[in-house]
């Protein structure tokens, strides 16, 4: 086609719709037309965007057939939910009630004890495990508080007095003369030992494997290890909780 052609076409055009003139592509065309004395249309006015809407701002609509293949397209299956994993539930038999704490006589450790005291420590003692072995945990109790007295920085009085304690349901005193004998000898195993059994019957599980594996560490117990083998059903919760 030759630009005598295209010309043509494109008067046609412009007097098919005088507005294009106003388009920004062809403003050197009507500056030329301006320029030979010629009378411009005025610039149609803009059709106002709906309400809400921003001009050019439609949707554009999709073709028949994609809307037919929307339509066609099953819904998807929601995904399944995965399993709650049950929380472990603890095994808190033989824990009891802590009792109100009081305060048993501890003495000054730091005092070093006359050959008398140690004596009477050492007779006082003697007639606790006796009281003991009897099952009189009350006398037991207290004979082994007089020979804490005259002996303070015992630190296998204060273990021995514990285990009392534990008897007479008394964990929190008992806890006490552990940490008594602990600070006196670090080494005590009967102190983490009896400390291992007050804190399980208080089912402080995590603190009760800690001193029951330290007892059986610095000197294997028998007795210490089947107490440790009790908080065994409860290893789930000492896990997550550490």
């Amino acid at each position: 086609m030759d630009h005598v052609s295209l010309l043509k076409q494109f008067v046609g055009m412009c007097q098919t719709n005088p507005g294009v003139l106003h388009s920004p592509e062809f403003a050197f065309f009507k500056d030329y037309l301006v320029s030979l004395g010629a009378t411009l249309p005025p610039k149609p006015a803009e059709k106002p965007a709906p309400e809400g809407k921003c001009p050019m701002s439609e949707e554009p609509k999709e073709p028949k057939e994609q809307n037919k293949q929307n339509e066609e397209k099953p819904a998807e299956s929601e995904i399944p939910k995965p399993a709650e994993i049950p929380f472990p539930e603890i095994d808190n038999e033989g824990v009891i009630e802590a009792e109100e704490a009081v305060a048993l006589p501890m003495g000054d450790s730091s005092k070093e004890p006359t050959d008398e005291e140690v004596e009477k420590a050492s007779e006082e003692r003697g007639k606790a495990q006796e009281a003991f072995s009897n099952g009189d945990f009350d006398a037991a109790l207290t004979h082994f508080t007089a020979a804490i007295e005259a002996n303070p920085g015992s630190a296998m009085l204060h273990a021995k007095r514990a285990n009392v304690l534990l008897k007479l349901k008394r964990p929190i005193s008992a806890i006490a003369d552990c940490d008594k004998a602990i600070s006196i000898n670090p080494d005590s195993a009967q102190g983490y030992k009896f400390r291992g059994r007050a804190n399980r019957l208080l089912g402080k599980w995590v603190e009760a494997k800690t001193d029951l594996a330290t007892a059986c560490k610095l000197d294997y117990d028998e007795a210490a290890n089947e107490w440790l083998k009790e908080v065994e059903p409860n290893k789930f919760y000492i896990i997550i909780i550490v």
